[in-house]
């Protein structure tokens, strides 16, 4: 009976094979490809969202009230919106990486034009056009690496992609507080616009050198070997072969629009702390706009790790469900108790610290869900649609904010709000078909 036993390491052994080799394979893409897209996707981030460290100089420079502000920060999201879908087809007939590296280029021209800005009009115009030129990064960046990775890899992938968005705070934050502390009055300029200056020159020079580290597909790859790029290609074209690859057919699909809803909801939170976040510490009795960036880290320092233990841990289980939701019930929760304190700047942190944390592991978890279900054509419209729902949240969460500061007095019961969406998107994701979300065998 003992001889028997050996008989089972068979499936492993079919398993061991064609695993060990895709394991292989797919950390080299790994090493390879994406610390670069990180760093594109880190600039693209910073330079949409460091207008609210700008805030703290250049909202008494130019004299914007709350509500100009918010409109002003917000409005990068209606050209962001509108140029989504059609950026997105473009991008899968034209290919991702030539359109990558021009739109790099043309927003790090938009973001540094910012500097020169005196007007609220002319302030909307920049934030309007910054939204434009960035439109299409980052669905091209999902695309891109649908291309690379099969969907069972991808919530951990997006979990290092979305590494960008926290770390935009985390080095952005005392970045940015440190240029414009640093330059202030420097030949004849504000802190501010040496800001918006020195942090697009980046995304120029990124562009420039996209064509060159990104390679277009893993038949092009030259770091790959012929079978670890077959090997790649033959898992991508298996699993590509169930999805939905047709625009039209997945804009009849009702998942689609309960992707959209939730990412509308969440992002709404999301976007509102972001151009906030300096903001509330302020309130709490912080003045200096270095100590309020280095403080504006912390919550995102926090989150880098606990979006990729929760990511480690769903891959691990194969349960994404729960790893979704229950990160936006506490971030809820940790922001209903940050408004308990609002003098007193120690436990707002901790508080906000949870709820940005819980907001930042649900995000990684999201955007691992369209590649499970979209490819070809109706990846990138659907893809872009989604996108566009975070961008029309991005245009909600600021106004909302700032016209519930402006009309009430207080910046808490915007911080509620904000809880209540990330709650009822909590809420749409339990709704979800649990098979939907499970890991595929």
């Amino acid at each position: 009976m003992s001889l028997a036993k050996p008989a089972m390491p068979q499936a492993p052994g079919h398993a061991g094979a064609l695993p060990d080799a895709a394991d292989t394979a797919f950390a080299k893409v790994t090493r390879r490809i994406v610390p670069f897209i990180v760093l594109c996707y880190f600039f693209s981030y910073l330079d949409r969202v460091n207008v609210g460290f700008a805030k703290l100089q250049m909202q008494q420079a130019l004299g914007l009230s709350d509500v100009v502000y918010g409109l002003g920060a917000g409005i990068f999201f209606w050209g962001y919106m509108l140029c989504q879908v059609p950026c997105s087809l473009l991008i899968y007939r034209f290919g991702m990486r030539r359109c990558m590296a021009a739109i790099m280029i043309l927003w790090g021209l938009v973001s540094a034009a910012t500097m020169f800005v005196t007007t609220p009009v002319e302030f909307y115009a920049a934030r309007f056009l910054l939204g434009v030129t960035e439109a299409g990064f980052f669905p091209a960046a999902v695309m891109y690496l649908n291309k690379w990775y099969p969907a069972d890899r991808q919530s951990r992938i997006m979990s290092i992609l979305f590494l960008a968005m926290p770390l935009g705070m985390v080095l952005g934050g005392p970045l940015s507080g440190a240029l414009m502390s640093a330059t202030h009055d420097l030949h004849g300029l504000d802190g501010w616009q040496w800001m918006f200056l020195i942090e697009a020159l980046p995304a120029i020079l990124l562009g420039l050198l996209l064509l060159r580290m990104l390679p277009e597909a893993p038949e092009t790859a030259p770091w790959l070997t012929p079978g670890e790029a077959a090997t790649i290609t033959r898992t991508l074209s298996t699993e590509n072969a169930k999805k939905n690859t047709r625009f039209i057919a997945a804009l009849k699909s009702p998942i689609l629009w309960v992707l959209m809803a939730i990412c509308l909801l969440f992002n709404i939170g999301n976007y509102g702390l972001v151009f906030w976040l300096p903001t509330i510490i302020q309130s709490t009795g912080m003045s200096s706009p270095l100590e309020i960036a280095m403080l504006t880290a912390i919550p995102y320092a926090v989150a880098c790790v606990v979006m990729n233990l929760n990511a480690a841990h769903a891959e691990r289980t194969g349960e994404r469900r729960l790893h979704s939701a229950l990160p936006l019930l506490v971030a809820a929760v940790g922001m209903w108790a940050s408004t308990l304190f609002p003098h007193d700047t120690v436990l707002a942190m901790v508080f906000l610290t949870i709820g940005i944390s819980g907001l930042m592991a649900t995000l990684s978890m999201f955007w691992g869900l369209p590649g499970r279900v979209l490819a070809g054509t109706a990846a990138a419209g659907g893809i872009a649609m989604i996108n566009s729902a975070a961008s029309l949240a991005g245009l909600i969460g600021p106004v909302l904010m700032g016209g519930i500061k402006q009309s009430t007095g207080s910046i808490s019961l915007g911080v509620l709000a904000l809880a209540g969406m990330m709650l009822a998107a909590a809420v749409l994701i339990l709704a979800i078909p649990r098979q939907l979300m499970q890991s595929r065998s």
